[in-house]
């Protein structure tokens, strides 16, 4: 053994704080996807009493409707930023660090980590995270979108430009949100290489 090798006991402690670094980034990253999940579901419910409560609401129930839509997708978009862009990019510091201590022992540790990241395509599961978030605001946005034309306006012109303006909006959210699944795979690749 080097001199500057740790023994067995001080790779076991190293490798049991990363495990409870992991739980612990993994726990906040599934509260802020049940949250976004609860958001969903009120802000559907929200358009469900709106909807069914015509003569309380005092306002055209319709722009009500894609307002709720809106704020609900900005707050999922929300709690996507602090989900894959800053706690998602903390767990995968810390896996990486697992990694890279299980290929440097694996005659002490179980490749659980490379077995993990040999199991998923591309080796992340980040896409499938993304596409949770992005389908969640595509179907608000899908809602918005048939909710203008349920206003009673002089010409389509409006819709048509509400739904084109959607469409851009749909399209650049993803690409937005697609971008961080590239880099963590160019990060995966590099750390393979090492």
């Amino acid at each position: 053994m080097e001199k500057n090798e740790p023994n067995f006991d001080q790779l076991m402690q190293l490798y049991n704080y990363i495990s409870e670094e992991e739980r612990h980034f993994n726990t906040l990253e599934l509260e802020y996807r049940k949250l976004a999940s609860q958001w969903l579901l009120v802000s559907l419910g929200a358009i469900g009493f709106v909807i069914t409560k015509q003569e309380i609401v005092p306002i055209n129930i319709w722009v009500l409707v894609i307002g709720i839509c809106f704020a609900a997708s900005i707050g999922i978009m929300v709690l996507w930023l602090l989900d894959l862009k800053v706690y998602h990019e903390l767990l995968n510091s810390v896996f990486f660090e697992g990694l890279e201590l299980e290929k440097k022992h694996p005659h002490y540790f179980p490749q659980i980590r490379k077995n993990m990241v040999e199991s998923q395509h591309e080796g992340n599961t980040t896409k499938r995270v993304i596409l949770f978030y992005f389908f969640s605001v595509l179907l608000l946005f899908f809602v918005a979108n048939i909710s203008i034309w349920m206003i009673e306006l002089a010409t389509p012109i409006v819709p048509i430009l509400f739904n084109s303006l959607s469409l851009i909006m749909i399209v650049f959210i993803f690409k937005l949100m697609d971008k961080d699944s590239k880099n963590i795979k160019k990060t995966l690749e590099s750390k393979s290489q090492e």
